[in-house]
Parts: C-alpha cells; structure tokens; sequence
C-alpha cells in the first residue's frame, strides 16, 4: 500500500504562494498591523524560511524536498530535477542556479528522488534494487498534489515550471506532458527524447525489461510516439559532445515538436565542446531563467 508522511523543518505560522504576485513583504503588512515591530519582523523569518518536507513512496523511500522561499516578490514556482543518483542538492552547490533563480523571484522545490528514471510504475522486470524509488504517477499523484493541498504550490493559477539535467530533464520533460494545465514552460538540459533508440542502455531495461519483449511498453514510457500532445513551451539545451545522453536526443525532441506545433515556443541550443557536466550545465542558468521569464 503505498502512502505518504509529511513533515516541515521548520513550522511557520502560514504559507506564501504565487497565487498573485504580491510582495512578500506587502502581504505580512497586511497580518501584522496591530503587532510590534519586532514581533512582526519575528514573523517574516518565520514565513520566508527555508523548508524541507518528507514523503514516504512504497514504505521503501524517503524523498525529502527542500523548498526555497525568494526575500522578496515571488515570481513563481520552479520545480528543480536533478540527474540519476545524484543528491538533490548538486545543483545548487555545483552552479549558481539555485542563487539566480531565488534572487529572481522564483519558490525553489528540489527533491531528492534518488535513482527515479520517471517510469509510469515499477514492472515484474524491473531490477529489485531500483523497485524502491518513486515512480511517474506517484510524483504526480502524491508528491505534487500533496504540495498543492498543504503548501499552494504548483496551483493551476501559478505561474509554474521545471528544470531538469540529465534523467531530470526527461523527468521534467514526462511531467509537463502529462499536465500541461500546470507547468507554463520546461527546460531540458542533457535530457533523453525516444528511449526506444537505445535498447542497450541499463538505463531504461532495467526499469522495464527488454525492448525487443516489451516494445508497446517502451513507448508508453515516452511521449517521442504522441509528439502531438505535447503542449508546453521548452528550452531544449545540450552539449555537442554528450557521450552519456547523445546530442541527437534533443535535435529529434526539437524537430518533432516544431513538426506538431509551430505556435508554440521551443528554443534548441546545441553547445559546441560541451560535454555531460557541470562545467556545461552551469552556463545554462542565464538562458533558462530568461526563458521562464519570457514566458510570464
């Protein structure tokens, strides 16, 4: 039976979303006009704290989510999506990314969700040791609609979207086709697009068999096959000298969405040099923050 547990460090005294976009500060002057000064300034600490929140996937997991809050007007929301294996915190402390985004006006959400690959579910094929991590339809299911109930994050009138390298850029790429009434824009870095072009890759066999036995299965597991019903705006980056995740991958993502969809904004920069790294990941950050931007 899968079910979830929630916790905060630490515990403010309410939440402050994006519905509009107010001045952090606007709004505690509107619920502290009768308190003293020091108190009130008390309660914007309070309010404007970094949080981190645990669920449980599968009584197996632990995905902790660091949510960072902006001093000042909240722009929005960005769901950050980091690469397979890797601690959720890599991002922030390996590009300054994290730092722009929040001096931006941007809520940070970044979850720890191990080696996720954003699998629809865990299959009989699937490898026993990657059986415990969260799956597609429960980050959609639990995570992000348990963020929505009891934090007003990712609410359909927000101005909601992701970032993702590597694995997290498909994951990133998976969850905005599959709510397009959320997230506004995506940007995929280093991502992987049609997984059927690699049969050989433990990547994806490990988590749903062989293709040559489960090839309706495979497909269902990207949307390269439904590029059609892709609808939401993204930045597509990637280094020319990928050797983890071939540049290719992206030129069929862009060529296929521009195919469908010629009203909708896609942007491709292909890197000349660039590899499968933070060296290259780390001088995207300007591009996609202007592009979130553009899209507000």
């Amino acid at each position: 039976m899968k079910f979830w547990m929630l916790f905060t460090i630490p515990i403010s005294f309410f939440l402050v979303n994006c519905s509009s976009n107010n001045n952090i500060n606007n709004v505690l002057k509107n619920n502290t006009q009768n308190i003293s000064d020091s108190i009130s300034e008390e309660i914007t600490k309070k309010i404007i704290s970094d949080t981190t929140i645990f669920f449980i996937f599968n009584n197996l997991y632990t995905v902790a989510i660091d949510i960072k809050y902006p001093q000042s007007e909240c722009k929005g929301n960005i769901l950050l999506l980091h690469g397979w294996n890797c601690y959720k915190d890599e991002i922030c402390q390996n590009t300054d990314f994290c730092d722009q985004a929040i001096n931006k006006g941007y809520i940070l959400i970044i979850p720890n969700l191990g080696k996720t690959n954003y699998i629809s579910s865990i299959y009989p094929q699937t490898h026993k040791n990657l059986q415990i991590y969260p799956t597609l339809t429960w980050i959609i299911d639990t995570m992000i609609t348990n963020l929505q109930n009891n934090f007003s994050l990712f609410l359909q009138n927000q101005n909601n979207f992701i970032a993702g390298i590597s694995t997290g850029a498909r994951g990133a790429t998976m969850l905005a086709y599959h709510l397009p009434e959320i997230f506004k824009a995506v940007a995929t870095i280093s991502g992987e697009f049609d997984i059927t072009s690699r049969p050989d890759y433990y990547l994806y066999y490990a988590y749903l068999g062989q293709l040559e036995n489960f090839p309706e299965r495979w497909k269902k597991e990207c949307f390269a096959f439904d590029c059609e019903h892709y609808l939401v705006p993204t930045y597509i980056g990637h280094g020319e000298n990928d050797n983890t995740a071939p540049v290719q991958n992206s030129l069929d993502m862009y060529d296929s969405l521009r195919f469908y969809h010629s009203d909708i904004k896609f942007i491709l920069n292909i890197v000349p040099n660039a590899s499968h790294n933070y060296k290259y990941w780390k001088t995207e950050t300007k591009n996609i923050i202007t592009f979130f931007n553009e899209i507000i």
